[in-house]
């Protein structure tokens, strides 16, 4: 029987701290604004797209010997909100992960699809509904916060019509 794919990623959780001001900036939930849950607003490291699941015990054992090396470290979010992928996307740029990123991708190697471009660090706060657009006004909103990243979560990823579904499967602590 064939091992069945998970849609997987690294990311990095903000404290509740860092949450709370994010909070402060996310637009209104509306008919054409959905907002991502607070609870799941992340920095992603590195997508990983489907990983069938006798693959997962290889890479999570990569990406813990890889994120060993790497100290925990302050993310910085801002300086302001960001439209992309046509205005269909409302995220906060995100700075600090980059090494971890890339500690990722040369420990993943051929387990995993290759990143297809730069590591470009962002956290999604909402999208677009259907086939709109965001009001443009979302976009410049400032906001300039950090929070410490001391672990780095392997989450699995379930595509719901509305939004997906994001249900950590494993946590990796940095710097061993």
């Amino acid at each position: 029987m064939p091992a069945t794919p998970v849609r997987t990623f690294f990311a990095i959780y903000p404290d509740e701290a860092a949450r709370g001001d994010l909070a402060d900036v996310a637009p209104d939930e509306s008919e054409v604004v959905r907002v991502s849950d607070m609870a799941e607003w992340h920095v992603t490291l590195r997508f990983l797209g489907p990983v069938r699941t006798d693959v997962m015990p290889q890479v999570i054992d990569a990406a813990t010997s890889a994120l060993a090396l790497v100290a925990p470290f302050v993310v910085r979010l801002g300086p302001m909100t960001a439209l992309g992928t046509g205005a269909k996307v409302l995220f906060v740029p995100a700075e600090g992960a980059e090494v971890a990123a890339r500690q990722l991708d040369d420990a993943l190697g051929e387990l995993v699809e290759q990143r297809s471009g730069p590591y470009r660090g962002h956290l999604t706060l909402a999208r677009a509904r259907g086939r709109g657009r965001l009001p443009s006004s979302l976009s410049g909103l400032p906001i300039s916060l950090s929070f410490r990243a001391e672990e780095v979560a392997l989450v699995a990823s379930r595509l719901e019509p509305e939004r997906a579904v994001h249900q950590v499967v494993h946590r990796i602590v940095l710097g061993g």
